[in-house]
């Protein structure tokens, strides 16, 4: 058994922490858990609901450790962060893509408003927003495999930027879902190596 040890920031009480682990072999003892799996794959789903926060900030040094301190001093994982210029070169836009809790994350939220740097937080919901990734990836292609990965290739929009022997190097950019798609497919050729921006966001106009 491995002994992991909670967060009590999820926000939940020790009782409530040992009944929402009984499901998952795990034994409750003081400040820790013996545990035989992963305790993030035990939890309920209000506790792993995915957030993209689009955060707009002051340009200035030390601001993104501060914001993402702020995520991480919670419990929250961060699935992936993208920051970048806005039209104002003083501003800087960031977009976060967090897990946890809805009641401890609109706490957050209104922690960041209060940041002196922070200029505007919007936690954004299903359909109010587009949003994109940029992935970029090496993939094993010899002569007998290319034709079809330029033919997946072709079908997704994805664009070929580099050609070796044995080799291509890919570009796609699309939503999540597009992607991982794409990715489960290229994994059949073998994916040598890959580097995603993470999301970025932009709202839909009202």
């Amino acid at each position: 058994m491995k002994r992991v040890c909670i967060w009590w920031r999820l926000g939940v009480s020790r009782r409530t922490t040992a009944d929402l682990l009984n499901h998952a072999d795990c034994e409750f003892s003081g400040n820790s858990i013996d545990a035989s799996g992963a305790l993030d794959q035990h939890l309920p789903p209000f506790h792993r609901m995915r957030h993209t926060i689009s955060i707009l900030v002051e340009n200035k040094f030390g601001v993104l450790t501060r914001v993402a301190g702020m995520f991480s001093g919670r419990g929250f994982n961060i699935d992936s962060l993208n920051v970048g210029q806005t039209l104002d070169p003083s501003a800087s836009r960031m977009t976060i893509v967090v897990r946890g809790d809805d009641k401890i994350l609109e706490q957050v939220t209104k922690q960041l408003e209060k940041l002196v740097d922070v200029i505007d937080v919007e936690d954004f919901r299903d359909e109010e927003y587009v949003d994109r990734e940029l992935v970029l990836l090496r993939v094993n292609a010899n002569s007998k495999s290319r034709a079809e990965v330029m033919q997946i290739c072709d079908i997704f929009r994805a664009k070929i930027i580099d050609v070796q022997p044995e080799k291509l190097a890919i570009e796609i950019t699309g939503t999540e879902a597009k992607i991982s798609k794409f990715l489960s497919l290229m994994e059949t050729f073998g994916i040598s190596d890959l580097t995603r921006t993470g999301k970025v966001a932009l709202a839909r106009s009202k």
